[in-house]
């Protein structure tokens, strides 16, 4: 009777431990999937940043994270692809704070302003610096913020040559969001939205007189094939955060989240790098191509011109004052 009872508790104990065993093996091999996108193309820094962010997630993960990643228009404009991620039809998008999740933040535009910021390497300090805040402002709409990106510092790109402040008069000029169309008032030029992927169509026929970007974001999409002129004025840099659906994230283990964290950190590193050299080649490509490279004498009447926008901004309300307040503490 005991031998019998000896060998049913260690049936009871064998066929315990290798059930346990099993389910350890099987949450052990749970995998995640994550879906990234841009509106920006592949072959621009955001988008080769992005690929490295990809790479470095199924490498780091082990295979337990499964990453993709679109680019342009594959999924939609950029607006899409921020709702798809809000609702999870994708884990991640890359966007434009302003432009992105700017939709119920709009202090977020702060990002591109005129004449605040000294140069690149302030604003990618400014970019790390608030990665905390932005995540704060935009968990409420569903999303969690990494890996700040800078797209350079803007110029602006005209079917005719603009040499002076006085030349932009007038000139139908397009913009991603308001913070733009209010610059471009202040500079006596009318300014106009529509998506990235509709440029080039819009200064093939004569919609738009002209866009501004930076060299490396023009070239990405051959602008220059329809502007030949480009002015150097240096008026806005322009950034990207990742984000993240915020329930996907969390749903993550705690090591995974470390995973997705130091991949977006690494990514942005390397985008980093490889922007300030693409700055450098694809404005000397465009030179290459044809295109007048102007650098305007009366700089500072541009400056003075957008001078009054801050106190307009100031005045929309005390999130936009605090958020402000915020970017120009970080030097």
């Amino acid at each position: 009777m005991k031998k019998s009872m000896i060998l049913v508790l260690a049936l009871v104990l064998l066929v315990g431990t290798t059930l346990v065993a099993q389910g350890t093996k099987e949450g052990a091999a749970q995998t995640y999937k994550l879906r990234a996108s841009t509106n920006l193309a592949g072959t621009g820094t955001i988008g080769r940043g992005l690929t490295k962010f990809v790479e470095l997630i199924n490498e780091k993960s082990g295979g337990r994270i499964v990453a993709t990643a679109n680019y342009g228009s594959e999924l939609g404009n950029q607006a899409e692809q921020v709702e798809m991620a809000r609702t999870g039809s994708l884990e991640m998008v890359v966007a434009a704070p302003g432009t992105g999740p700017g939709t119920w933040v709009p202090q977020l535009m702060m990002f591109e302003f005129p004449y605040i910021f000294k140069d690149n390497d302030h604003y990618r300090r400014v970019l790390k610096g608030l990665e905390g805040e932005v995540s704060k402002l935009v968990q409420p709409y569903g999303f969690i913020a990494l890996a700040g990106q800078s797209q350079g510092s803007r110029h602006m790109l005209t079917k005719k040559p603009v040499t002076k402040l006085e030349d932009l008069a007038n000139m139908k000029m397009r913009g991603p969001n308001a913070v733009y169309i209010s610059m471009f008032k202040h500079l006596g030029a009318a300014g106009t939205t529509m998506d990235w992927n509709e440029i080039y169509t819009a200064l093939q026929t004569g919609v738009v007189d002209g866009m501004e970007a930076s060299p490396s974001m023009i070239n990405s999409m051959k602008f220059q094939d329809v502007a030949k002129n480009l002015t150097i004025t240096d008026h806005i840099i322009a950034c990207t955060y990742y984000f993240f659906n915020e329930k996907w994230f969390n749903s993550l283990p705690s090591d995974l989240q470390a995973v997705v964290r130091e991949a977006a950190d690494e990514a942005a590193a390397y985008q980093a790098v490889i922007d300030d050299e693409d700055q450098k080649a694809s404005l000397e490509k465009m030179r290459a191509e044809g295109v007048a490279i102007h650098v305007p004498a009366d700089r500072a009447k541009w400056v003075e011109a957008c001078s009054p926008m801050l106190a307009e901004y100031r005045a929309k309300g005390e999130g936009w004052n605090s958020f402000i307040d915020k970017m120009l503490a970080i030097q």
